[in-house]
């Protein structure tokens, strides 16, 4: 078992009220966490009116400041907690300080929620306790008043934004699958984005690193030396089981990723193909999810970046109806649609990137149109769609106003389709 900073650090922080900065999960999660403790806390959130202002004289109150993915390091409560001397972590550090079992922390630019699930269910199959924690959307810190045991096994998936303030994350292996353009609106370039991963490597110090193909030239390419514990994923990219989501992109190598941890491991690789069948992927990841007068319909509203709709794209053997748009995360779209175009045979666009990517795809040559709403683009796309074509909903964007995240995205999308459905069964049906 790796070596572990001292529980006794959390205890010396819990003299004095633990500041909170964010009131979502995983905030809540570690209020309940240091409650649990005996400490006391603070929640601080700047959108919600009901929590205190984080000013200059809340500052001196404090030893610790736990918080949330979404403040970045130059957020003003962050600076002046840091002008105060505060110790100031992530929901994750705190976490990783008190857990006893194992830890396989996984982080990637597309793909990694379904690999960390994938990941968690072949553990329990092959006889262990796992859980799926993390920017999953479940907080490490809740698990640790349910199953913080040395035989257990926490598999977490980290994003860029819990990696980059990461202090005393530990992690008995790391995969970090692939890197592709995304979040540049938050770290401003390619570089920041890759050394906000890779600080998830120097900080939690495992035994081992698997990296996917496309990663490591990436410490090339940025100059760094890559870990003396990394291992590079190596040899062609194999389909996975016939009929599984790991025969699509980036599942392949996802797939293989998993296979080549298992045999690091010690462990029967071949059970992967067992668990395959009774995996029950997220909803939102690319699947059909409807088929209406020979019309397809698919949901990948997951896919909240360039490489992850251009996956689905391509995906399919013919041009598909695309429906894309949202807010924008930094990033060439100019490119990103010159990637796509062939594969678009028309494109329903909503949100704040619409015009630009229409304007995009003009140069293209590929008809497009603008909708207000996404249920008013879905509409249209059935009416002008013929028989056999794919409309597919795999934004390339984050979500925005409606929609509080990707989640609630597809469920809506979901609910447009029962609802279109519903309303054609009750039309009457005329005899020409």
């Amino acid at each position: 078992m790796r070596r572990r900073q001292p529980a006794d650090k959390v205890k010396f922080w819990l003299r004095r009220p633990v500041a909170i900065f964010g009131a979502g999960i995983s905030g809540r999660a570690a209020e309940s966490l240091i409650d649990g403790l005996g400490g006391t806390s603070v929640v601080y959130d700047e959108f919600n009116a009901d929590f205190p202002d984080f000013s200059e004289k809340a500052a001196t109150r404090h030893e610790l400041i736990v918080v949330s993915p979404g403040f970045c390091r130059e957020h003003p409560w962050m600076k002046r907690g840091r002008l105060h001397g505060c110790e100031i972590i992530g929901e994750l550090d705190l976490a990783s300080l008190l857990w006893k079992g194992k830890v396989v922390a996984v982080t990637g630019t597309n793909g990694k929620s379904t690999l960390v699930e994938f990941i968690a269910h072949s553990l329990r199959y092959a006889g262990f306790e796992a859980r799926a924690v993390g920017n999953i959307g479940i907080p490490f810190a809740q698990s640790l008043t349910k199953w913080n045991r040395a035989e257990a096994w926490a598999v977490v998936e980290v994003s860029s934004f819990q990696a980059e303030t990461m202090r005393y994350f530990r992690a008995d292996t790391v995969l970090w699958s692939n890197f592709s353009e995304d979040h540049l609106d938050r770290h401003g370039s390619m570089r920041s984005y890759f050394e906000a991963k890779a600080n998830l490597l120097s900080v939690g110090r495992p035994r081992l690193s698997l990296l996917g193909k496309d990663v490591a030239p990436c410490f090339r390419r940025f100059g760094y030396a890559l870990p003396p514990e990394a291992q590079v994923l190596s040899g062609p990219v194999l389909n996975g089981p016939e009929g599984s989501i790991f025969n699509l992109l980036p599942q392949r190598e996802n797939f293989q990723l998993v296979a080549a941890l298992f045999r690091f491991w010690g462990f029967d690789p071949g059970i992967l193909l067992d668990t395959v069948t009774s995996f029950e992927q997220s909803p939102h990841r690319l699947r059909r999810v409807s088929r209406i007068k020979g019309v397809e319909f698919w949901n990948d509203s997951k896919a909240t970046n360039f490489s992850a709709a251009e996956a689905a794209l391509k995906h399919f053997d013919r041009k598909v109806i695309w429906l894309g748009g949202g807010k924008a995360k930094g990033g060439r779209i100019g490119s990103f649609v010159r990637r796509i175009s062939p594969c678009v045979k028309k494109a329903f666009l909503t949100g704040d990137t619409a015009e630009q990517l229409g304007g995009a795809l003009d140069e293209t040559g590929v008809s497009w149109e603008r909708f207000d709403s996404l249920e008013g683009s879905v509409r249209a796309a059935f009416v002008q769609a013929a028989a056999d074509d794919i409309v597919l909903l795999s934004p390339g964007f984050a979500s925005q106003k409606p929609f509080k995240s990707f989640s609630e995205r597809g469920r809506f999308f979901e609910r447009v389709l029962s609802d279109l459905e519903f309303n054609l069964q009750l039309t009457p049906q005329t005899n020409n």
